[in-house]
């Protein structure tokens, strides 16, 4: 017997079956009550969400710039990697979103992120304004990785995906039936005071992350 089946007997054991227990949560789940209270900072909408985006993730040292449609992207990523001295070329998943784009000099690799490439490209799933942050699936689409492990992060997010608070995320969320392996909450660039109380940028992660904020389709 495997350690998780002998926790799960003692638990079986522990907590005897309740048909009228399991109906009662059946219930909940499929009639559930009126969303919870938020705060006005995660009630936001139209231009003043995205605004609200922007400012909390530049606090955070992240960067942002507004582009009018995908199609602009190639041209818009180019440009972020000539202004910060990297090669004309980025590391990204099997994104279809990507795929059908017209890259021009930039050179395309996909698959999971690796060490040597310094620059590593993804698909939000939503943003929430509440706090500038990022969320991202796990998936060959978007391989976990490419959020770890590129010393520069760039993240694409559609304007119709960005959330208020974190309660319309998931809200968002289960009206998707996403059910990655993982999902990252990403608030800036990687950083850490640990080591004398001193902030270091790119201590678990990407030193710098910039923003793809797709306003149109």
């Amino acid at each position: 017997m495997s350690a998780r089946e002998a926790i799960l007997n003692r638990l079986r054991k522990a907590v005897p079956a309740d048909p009228a227990r399991a109906g009662t949560a059946r219930a909940r789940l499929a009639d559930r009550p009126a969303p919870s209270l938020a705060p006005a900072i995660a009630q936001t909408t139209g231009a003043a969400r995205l605004d609200r985006f922007e400012a909390k993730a530049t606090a955070v040292s992240a960067t942002v710039s507004r582009l009018s449609a995908m199609a602009d992207l190639p041209a818009a990523l180019a440009a972020e990697l000539r202004a910060r001295n990297l090669p004309a070329a980025i590391r990204c998943g099997a994104e279809p979103a990507f795929a059908v784009l017209d890259w021009g000099g930039v050179e395309v690799t996909q698959g999971p992120g690796r060490i040597e490439e310094p620059a590593g490209l993804s698909l939000a799933q939503a943003g929430i304004a509440e706090t500038g942050t990022l969320v991202l699936a796990s998936g060959p689409e978007n391989p976990v990785t490419l959020t770890f492990l590129s010393e520069t992060h760039f993240v694409v997010l559609r304007a119709s995906d960005m959330c208020g608070g974190f309660e319309d995320f998931w809200t968002l969320w289960r009206s998707r039936g996403l059910d990655p392996r993982t999902l990252n909450m990403v608030t800036g660039p990687s950083r850490s005071a640990d080591i004398g109380q001193t902030l270091q940028l790119g201590a678990h992660g990407p030193v710098a992350l910039h923003i793809f904020l797709i306003e149109g389709e």
